[in-house]
This record gives structure tokens, sequence and C-alpha cells, in this order.
């Protein structure tokens, strides 16, 4: 049996378990276009792999599937306003790894991820790259931190945003190889500043600059996974030079939690139908992500692992919106 029929299989097994009104509605879903809804801008990580799945939830629902950026506070303009509409299924929500380290540091953030939305299946699972600029002086990670540790606060790394997944990257590295470094916050990315030399490094997704690196533009010098890269194998991972770091990262979309559960079920099986195909595979592969599609419950107990993982530094940083 393959992949694709046994995600079906599972799907009718589920439903099978779901109340009589439930399944009825799940069978009239959809009647109209879906939207994703994300926190970020075009062409970033969210946005990539949102549109990427488009196209195949689209024919296997049979409705258009609509992707809207809604960009701002590190994700969480996007999630307040998911979280607010109609439990439905017609509004999804494109979280990122950065949404479990809000709900883990930030105790005004205006909603609750664990307990105002329904976790359909995480999508993507990823490293960050280190990257400097290709004509930067530092050649390597120990190059970097040996700079740090001459120069407090004055080394500096762009991420996204505060309160990113990204930015808790460097805030562990900066505790685990005992260095003060200097974290500029950007509403997008850092490229720009990156390539001019206003800031020393970038903490960045390989699908943001994998492309850059492989242009001779920029030079990845550390990668945040335990082991290296597939698709940079050359570049070291952080944890030889730093015992016992790892930071990886993931991208899942949730509906808000008054979502019927035949819904929820449906949108899972789906989105594990699409992420078999070879096609889109393929294409999240060459974005430099690994498929890690899963159940709803699978992907709860994810984000229930990073908020414990976060809230471990609470002590160190603070990212009250």
């Amino acid at each position: 049996m393959n992949i694709q029929r046994r995600t079906l299989v599972r799907g009718a097994a589920l439903c099978a378990l779901l109340p009589a009104t439930q399944i009825a509605r799940a069978q009239e879903w959809p009647s109209r276009p879906l939207r994703i809804v994300h926190g970020y801008d075009s062409g970033s990580n969210p946005d990539t792999f949102s549109r990427l799945l488009t196209p195949g939830l689209a024919e296997r629902l049979a409705q258009q599937v609509i992707v809207e950026p809604k960009p701002g506070a590190a994700g969480r303009i996007a999630a307040k306003y998911v979280a607010s509409q109609a439990g439905d299924g017609y509004t999804l929500l494109m979280l990122t790894a950065g949404d479990a380290v809000v709900a883990a540091l930030d105790p005004k953030v205006p909603f609750k991820l664990l307990q105002d939305f329904s976790f359909v299946s995480s999508v993507v699972e990823f490293p960050f790259l280190l990257c400097v600029a290709a004509g930067s002086h530092l050649k390597s990670l120990p190059d970097l931190l040996a700079l740090a540790k001459s120069r407090p606060g004055q080394v500096t790394y762009g991420t996204p945003g505060v309160g990113t997944t990204q930015s808790m990257a460097g805030e562990l590295l900066q505790q685990m190889a005992g260095v003060d470094m200097q974290h500029v916050p950007y509403k997008g990315n850092a490229l720009t500043d990156l390539l001019g030399g206003r800031v020393d490094f970038l903490i960045a997704a390989p699908s943001v600059v994998t492309s850059l690196i492989k242009g001779g533009k920029v030079r990845a010098i550390g990668v945040t996974s335990k082991d290296p890269h597939p698709g940079l194998p050359d570049v070291m991972p952080v944890r030889r030079v730093v015992p016992d770091y790892e930071v990886n990262s993931w991208l899942g979309l949730a509906v808000p939690k008054s979502t019927p559960d035949a819904v929820v079920q449906r949108l899972s099986s789906t989105v594990q139908a699409v992420t078999a195909t070879d096609s889109v595979r393929s294409a999240i592969t060459l974005a430099g992500s690994v498929v890690a599609a899963s159940n709803s419950e699978g992907f709860r107990a994810r984000v229930e692992t990073d908020i414990r993982k976060w809230s471990a530094l609470s002590g160190r940083v603070r990212i009250e919106s």
C-alpha cells in the first residue's frame, strides 16, 4: 500500500470514530475558497511553503486556496487574526516554531496557542544557517566566536525579529558559547544590511539564503542542526564548536479551536497526502527542508515540546508585545 493510500485509509478510520453530525459537516466542507494566513513577508519561509502546498490542496479539496500574508510582530498579528475567525475550516494559519517561542516567553500575547488553536499537521522541518557576506573577514564559526569574546556586545547579528526562532537560536548560542553579541531585529530579513556590511552575520532559513550561498554572495559558517545539512554538506554544525547546541525549526498548519474535529482530520490527511507527492517532496528538499507531515496529535506534541524548551530561556530574554 503506497503512502497516499495509507493516508486516505487512516483518515477514513478516524472519521469512523467521529459523531455523525461532524461527518456530515465535513462532507459538505469545503464549499468555498480557503485561505492560508501567515505572519511574514512575501518570499519568506512561511510564504514559500504555503504557496508550495496550495496547488495540491486545491486539487484535492476542489476549491481555490489563497495565501494571505499579514506580516508583523513576529507572527502575532496573523495568529491573533486567525484565532478570532470562525471555526469553519476556511481560514488556516501557517504556524512557525516562533509561535512556540512567543507562547513560552510573552505573557501578554493576545491569544493562547495551545488553547485557541487546533493543530492540523506539521509540514516541514529545517535548521538555520549562520551566514556572513562573501567578503567578510570572518571565515569560520571559531573566528566569529573569538571576535565576540574579544569585543563583547559589538558583534551584530540579524534575524526576522524579536521572538522568532532565529532570534532564540542567537540567544541560545550566546548562552552556550559564553559570548555577548548584539541582536538586530528586522521586519523582513537582514540580507541587504549583511551584504552592505552593516550587520556582521545573519541567522536565516536555508530557503532564504541557499541561492545566495551557491551564487557566491554569502558564505555559511555554521548550521544549527545536529548533523551537516544535506544540501550544504561542507557547512560545519555549530555543535562541533559549541557542544550540544542544536536548533531545528518547523512550519505547520493550524485552525481556530472551534473547528469541527472531522474537518481538522480531513485537512490533516489532505496535507499529508500533498506532502507525500514526489513533486512537493522534491521542491521541499530543494528549498533546504525535509517533509515533516504528521497527524494533529503529533503536531500538537511537537509544539508543546518547543514551548518547554524555550521556557528555559525565560530568565535571559523577554519578548513582551
